[in-house]
């Protein structure tokens, strides 16, 4: 084992980044309910596949939302970005639609590659458990269902919610024709002044970039909210 995967290294090191982190966080959002997101983080200090940043700019994005909200994410894995969406909804019926086959399909060859090693070090050929045991743990059972299936195959089952959604969040396959895909299938789902934000933009993951580019000189967004690390958030 690594000398920084350690227990007592891995602690040291996440008190020391996730404290530095909310220091910042405290000040620029005093009003948000920081020691929850501290809770999440705990819980996934193991998971290096988001910076504080991102998560935190999730985590605030999802506190924004009005109480009872409605949220689709595509491509959840084990779930970490979902929980810290799910730390920041308010009221008994706020949902977050799960949507991923949680079999690491992708035809973006690079991803295809990171997840058959994933899948490889799990020996399990689905996330879908873990992903549920992430949840329960945290006490977010109640806040999500899982959608197992594949994006666009979802986006026709929850047909029923177009133009409900208040925030969506795509980080589903990475490929050029499979994001602009994702893109034009769920932005119907939103309603008018409503939020859909993106993973990798900027990032090696070139398209979604270019997708996301062209979508936004079509003038499919409104507006952009902002940017944290490789996350950009667009209203709709």
């Amino acid at each position: 084992m690594a000398f920084k995967h350690w227990p007592l290294v891995r602690d040291v090191r996440f008190a020391q980044k996730c404290g530095r982190y909310l220091h910042g966080a405290r000040k620029r959002r005093p009003d948000l309910n920081w020691d929850e997101f501290r809770r999440i983080a705990r819980h996934f200090k193991q998971d290096d596949m988001g910076s504080y940043p991102e998560r935190g700019y999730l985590f605030q994005l999802a506190c924004d939302l009005p109480a009872d909200a409605q949220v689709v994410e595509v491509g959840s894995w084990m779930g970490a970005s979902t929980c810290f969406i799910a730390g920041g909804l308010r009221g008994d019926r706020a949902k977050i639609f799960a949507v991923d086959n949680f079999q690491g399909l992708s035809t973006c060859g690079e991803d295809a590659a990171w997840y058959g090693r994933h899948f490889r070090s799990l020996g399990a050929n689905s996330t879908l458990d873990i992903f549920r045991a992430n949840f329960a743990a945290l006490g977010f059972t109640a806040r999500t269902e899982p959608v197992v299936s594949d994006s666009l195959a979802a986006a026709k089952a929850l047909a029923a919610k177009v133009g409900a959604i208040d925030f969506i969040f795509i980080d589903g396959d990475h490929s050029y024709e499979a994001c602009q895909a994702d893109i034009r299938a769920w932005a119907p789902f939103v309603k008018r002044g409503g939020m859909m934000a993106f993973h990798d933009f900027g990032s090696r993951a070139d398209g979604v970039t270019r997708a996301i580019f062209e979508e936004t000189k079509a003038g499919r967004f409104a507006e952009i909210i902002g940017v944290a690390g490789t996350i950009i958030a667009f209203r709709m």
